[in-house]
């Protein structure tokens, strides 16, 4: 699989967020186009887990305009699934014990995917296949984030990986103890923010990068923002969640009920913020 390439002007990374998440960021995104911010100008958008599909839905032929109307009507094919406090506890417990041995936190917690009873896989296939409504992917810039299950370590999928995009989105939001493991080929693969909610330590491969966050703390306890400072780019700016936001998305981020509310409060903030995110991109 393809890894991170080497250092590139602007960088725009989309992290995890649940269904919810999800809706937020596509909100947000519409919001800053909607004002001027010239995001399609970044050499390289990657996505984790929610942040893949939202990232799909950017860099799509039909506009974010029409991925945010998708969010307000809603759709028949999400599954509305609960945060059970055993799967969180397991998360928790797993990133706190390897907080230094990323692969060897990701290594387990593909164990604990593994074996994990999930929603059926053909049926969290129809939502993946629903949320891109195409089978191609929509630019070779668009990269997403999993985990090797097996050996912990994290990879970047796109469309030069030979991976096709339904499948590599799955595998980006592959929610251990939530959503089935995927397997493509051989390798199983796990949500890419398994590890890291966001993953921007991606971001030290840009002098200049936009992330946007709907979760500010990884399991581990870490913030974002503090991956951010200590592996950012030279000019970067974290938007994640503000008040009315966090309001709108709710604390399980698997209730697809709340993401109409959530697009809407992601569209307000992306207007709202605007103003910085085009001054990191000059």
């Amino acid at each position: 699989m393809n890894e991170l390439t080497p250092t590139k002007q602007r960088g725009l990374i989309l992290g995890g967020g649940g269904v919810t998440g999800l809706a937020w960021e596509v909100g947000v995104l519409h919001g800053l186009l909607s004002a001027g911010v010239p995001l399609l100008m970044a050499d390289e958008v990657i996505g984790t887990s929610a942040g893949a599909f939202a990232g799909a839905a950017l860099l799509d032929a039909r506009g974010i305009a029409w991925a945010y109307d998708r969010q307000l009507m809603g759709a028949a094919s999400e599954i509305s699934a609960d945060f059970p406090p055993e799967v969180i506890n397991a998360l928790t417990s797993i990133l706190r014990d390897h907080v230094d041995d990323p692969e060897e936190a990701g290594r387990r917690l593909g164990a604990f995917a593994i074996d994990a009873r999930t929603t059926d896989t053909a049926a969290r296939m129809a939502v993946v296949r629903d949320r891109l409504a195409t089978g191609e992917w929509p630019s070779d810039r668009l990269r997403m984030t999993a985990i090797d299950a097996r050996t912990g370590r994290l990879h970047l999928l796109d469309r030069a990986s030979g991976v096709k995009i339904d499948d590599a989105a799955a595998a980006s939001g592959a929610a251990p103890g939530i959503w089935p493991v995927v397997q493509i080929g051989e390798t199983l693969w796990i949500d890419g923010g398994s590890v890291s909610v966001t993953n921007a330590q991606l971001a030290s491969a840009f002098s200049r990068c936009i992330v946007i966050s709907p979760m500010t703390m990884n399991f581990s306890g870490a913030s974002v923002q503090s991956q951010l400072d200590d592996f950012g780019a030279t000019r970067s700016l974290l938007i994640t969640p503000d008040p009315a936001s966090s309001e709108a998305v709710g604390a399980n981020p698997f209730d697809a009920s709340r993401r109409p509310g959530a697009a809407r409060a992601g569209y307000r903030q992306g207007l709202a913020v605007a103003e910085q995110a085009a001054a990191v991109w000059r």
